[in-house]
């Protein structure tokens, strides 16, 4: 920004991300925002800079999202008042913008002029990318691809303004498009039960994970609920929001003077001010709250401040200690003691241990880290034992969170949080954070988990000494593990509160992560025989919660209810592939590795041997392809590097496991499910794409009317109860056949609606010709001949596809007359 148009600013400091909240330089902060805009013509004839000083002092926000670009006077008096500005990119998102990809260089030249223009303000926080792509347009689309272009557009964004944040503005009827390289995950949501909002921001927090969450969009109409109704509802909302650490809240809206395409939106009463600019009771109410809410922890209310014991066990983990322990004594939090238990005794350890007063050092023979656990245990006074690693780094509110879980539920046993890798400083280390096998918590519900770590662990001492403490046989993993599986067979729940995040760092070297998951496989050995119902026969442990990742599942499920309306498109993303753990097993190495040696005395062998590593290699490279690396270091070679070393994870720590544990391993268990899943998986079903059409209304008409007409003019016809299509009009003997549709919304009562005719292959079918679309062509190109077996399942092949087109062929001027009878023009 030119220097004559630099703003007089009370901004010091640009926002920034850190963990799972915000900072202003060193400090947390909660962004508290109201939407202002797009008002009628006329509202404000200074484009309602009068308003802002009433925004910042009687209001108490902090910060504006704005849907239409300001001018630079605007952000100048915001900077001047003291109000950061997200701006929403204000491109065309109610069409098929995958097909009109004018729409995409349109939405790309205004991003590039708004940074341009804007680039450097410090009024500028960030910009949201899109706002709320509808949910069968998505479906339509391809929710991958549209999560693509996404992330597209980010990138755009962060190459020509690396110091500001981007974002989608998300909601829950497309909970699943999240891209990867947004710097927060913003959502709008309006729910109008307390209870049911509540328990959607404890999901909306785990899908965020490691990134903060916005609420980009909460109002509530004074017209349905009355102007105190409004304030009542909008008092808890905030209430709830910071009491789940949500990082940020934007109210919608400012004013009950709002307009949309151009025309006054009438009886739209969503504002904090009327219509005359006077103040609803809402304003009083929501201020009365965010006047208390200066950081993330003042939204916990503790009655009691037990004392807590915060253990840290190391062993020579001299190198990252200070940073753990000075964090440590920087909690803020009344009553609190800190124990060391050196682990070996080493003397560098009992050196740093020395130049603080207030840390308790035990020094003990090494025993390995469970017996650490229990001296640490057996010194604490508190009646809260916090457990975290030596590499850990905590926010000064982190005991706050979890205390207050324990208040809130006396039927915890153990509470605990995320563990989030700090900023990377090196290539190797963004690629060890992206890599897998990681410590993680497994969850059962959003707020309750199947396992925490150990670097991130509180329990009670009642319940510790009920379950009898850590075994010792565990002396460098697996101890959590057994702990938190006991504690729940004891009864007692475990908490999780996504708020109470740690710093955690991974391992600093490849050699480093290598032991580490060999220790995993060595600890894994150690729980079989102790829970046998918790493995898969020669597999790793099985959960009954999910486990958390950061990279996206490759089968994750989403529902779309009727007609893809369904308001809460719920995304489950289950485990990862069957086949993904499989490829990446020891013993599937082993048994390509004897195809292999076979095909050296009966050459057929090698085609098993190579279909086996080209499936490994698929799967390797697909999750180092979905998962998130540090921007600065996302390269080509580092995709290839972590890939590697997924390959070499999966074989150490599951071969580690097989040769410590071989003994206890169910092997016919592991058949059974290695071949009840994989006939599974062949039967499930996939919709071939197949003929498109388009159809006009003046008139308003849309989805809803063809859709009808087209269940009357089938027999048999009936709507898709999975949700992928919308009917399915035609069951056959080899194939089912289906419409999938989306509607534009144009200016006026103009409907563009698109059609899609799909095809499905029955379950029969598609066991008989997967197989040999995988194992012929393999064999063709290793050249053990198959040609004319290659050249006949081409032809059937092909006959099948040309047969499925000829009928949409057929059928389309079916559905053009189907389109006509309920007012539709065919384009």
């Amino acid at each position: 920004m030119p220097a004559p148009d630099y703003p007089v600013s009370v901004i010091d400091e640009p926002l920034r991300i850190g963990g799972k909240f915000f900072r202003e330089g060193e400090r947390t902060c909660v962004v508290k925002a109201v939407t202002f805009g797009p008002f009628p013509a006329g509202a404000f004839p200074d484009e309602g800079r009068g308003q802002l000083a009433r925004i910042r002092g009687e209001l108490g926000a902090n910060a504006l999202r704005l849907f239409e670009i300001p001018s630079l006077k605007f952000l100048h008096e915001c900077a001047g008042v003291g109000l950061r500005v997200f701006i929403t990119i204000p491109w065309t998102q109610h069409v098929d913008f995958l097909k009109r990809r004018k729409v995409l260089a349109e939405a790309d030249h205004l991003l590039l002029e708004t940074i341009a223009r804007f680039r450097g303000h410090p009024a500028v926080a960030g910009y949201y990318i899109g706002n709320e792509i509808e949910s069968t347009l998505v479906r339509w689309m391809g929710a991958s691809r549209v999560v693509e272009q996404l992330e597209r557009l980010i990138d755009l964004g962060h190459a020509n303004d690396p110091e500001a944040l981007f974002a989608y503005a998300n909601y829950p009827g497309t909970e699943y498009l999240l891209p990867q390289n947004q710097d927060f995950v913003a959502f709008n949501l309006y729910l109008e039960t307390r209870e049911a909002y509540a328990a959607y921001l404890d999901r909306l927090q785990n899908l965020a994970g490691n990134k903060p969450l916005v609420l980009s969009e909460f109002g509530i109409d004074s017209g349905t609920h009355g102007e105190w109704g409004q304030a009542e509802m909008l008092r808890w909302a905030v209430e709830e929001a910071a009491a789940a650490g949500v990082a940020g809240m934007t109210l919608f809206s400012w004013s009950d003077l709002w307009q949309r395409g151009g025309k006054t939106v009438e009886g739209w009463t969503f504002g904090l001010t009327a219509t005359d600019h006077s103040a609803k009771p809402a304003l009083a109410a929501v201020r009365g709250v965010w006047e208390g809410l200066r950081q993330p922890s003042d939204g916990v209310t503790l009655t009691e401040t037990p004392k807590v014991s915060v253990i840290v066990c190391t062993h020579r983990g001299s190198a990252t200690l200070v940073k753990c322990l000075d964090s440590i004594l920087a909690l803020d939090y009344p009553d609190f003691e800190v124990i060391l238990v050196n682990d070996g005794a080493d003397d560098r350890v009992a050196e740093i241990a020395t130049s603080y007063e207030t840390v308790r050092h035990f020094a003990t023979p090494h025993e390995g880290l469970g017996a650490a656990r229990n001296t640490g245990a057996r010194e604490a006074k508190g009646t809260i034992f916090a457990y975290l690693d030596d590499d850990c780094i905590v926010e000064p509110d982190w005991l706050r969170w979890i205390v207050a879980q324990f208040a809130d539920d006396p039927t915890l046993g153990c509470a605990g949080g995320p563990n989030v890798p700090p900023v990377p400083e090196t290539a190797t280390r963004a690629i060890v954070a992206a890599a897998p096998g990681g410590p993680t918590h497994v969850l059962l519900t959003d707020t309750r988990a199947e396992h925490l770590p150990g670097c991130n662990l509180a329990v009670r001492r009642e319940v510790f000494e009920k379950v009898g403490g850590f075994h010792t046989v565990f002396r460098s993993a697996g101890d959590d593990v057994d702990f938190c599986w006991r504690v729940l067979a004891a009864g007692h729940g475990l908490g999780f509160h996504a708020a109470a995040f740690v710093w955690h760092h991974r391992r600093f070297t490849y050699p480093a992560y290598f032991r580490q998951q060999m220790g995993y496989g060595r600890a894994e050995a150690l729980l079989m025989p102790m829970h046998p119902d918790r493995f898969q026969g020669v597999g790793g442990a099985v959960w009954e919660g999910q486990v958390y990742v950061l990279r996206r599942r490759f089968g994750a499920f989403v529902y779309h209810g009727h007609y893809g309306y369904e308001p809460f498109q719920l995304m489950y993303p289950g485990g990862d592939s069957w086949f993904g753990e499989v490829a990446l097993h020891v013993l599937w190495w082993i048994v390509a590795l004897l195809f292999a040696v076979g095909g050296m005395f009966l050459t057929p062998l090698l085609i098993p041997s190579a279909v086996m590593v080209f499936g490994t290699l698929w799967v390797a490279l697909g999750r180092a392809g979905r998962s998130p690396i540090a921007p600065e270091f996302d390269t080509t070679s580092s995709r290839l590097m972590l890939a590697g070393l997924i390959l070499v994870q999966g074989v150490l720590r599951s071969g580690t496991r097989l040769l410590s544990g071989w003994r206890f391993a169910n092997w016919g268990k592991s058949l059974q499910f290695v071949g009840g899943t994989a006939a599974e998986t062949l039967a499930k079903s996939w919709w071939k794409l197949g003929d498109e059409q388009e159809y006009w209304s003046d008139h308003g008409v849309g989805r809803e009317a063809l859709l009808g007409a087209i269940l009357r003019a089938f027999p048999g016809a009936e709507d898709d109860p999975t949700g992928k299509s919308d009917v399915i009009f035609r069951r056959g003997r080899f194939w089912n056949w289906a419409v999938v549709t989306a509607t534009e919304y144009h200016e006026n009562e103009g409907r563009l609606t698109r059609l899609r005719v799909l095809a499905r292959p029955r379950p029969v079918m598609r066991m008989i010709v997967l197989p040999l679309l995988v194992l012929i062509p393999v064999a063709v190109v290793l050249g053990f001949g198959f040609q004319s077996e290659l050249l006949t399942l081409g032809l059937i092949y092909g006959i099948v596809s040309v047969a499925s087109r000829a009928l949409m062929w057929v059928k389309r001027p079916h559905f053009q007359r189907i389109a006509r009878e309920v007012g539709l023009k065919v384009m």
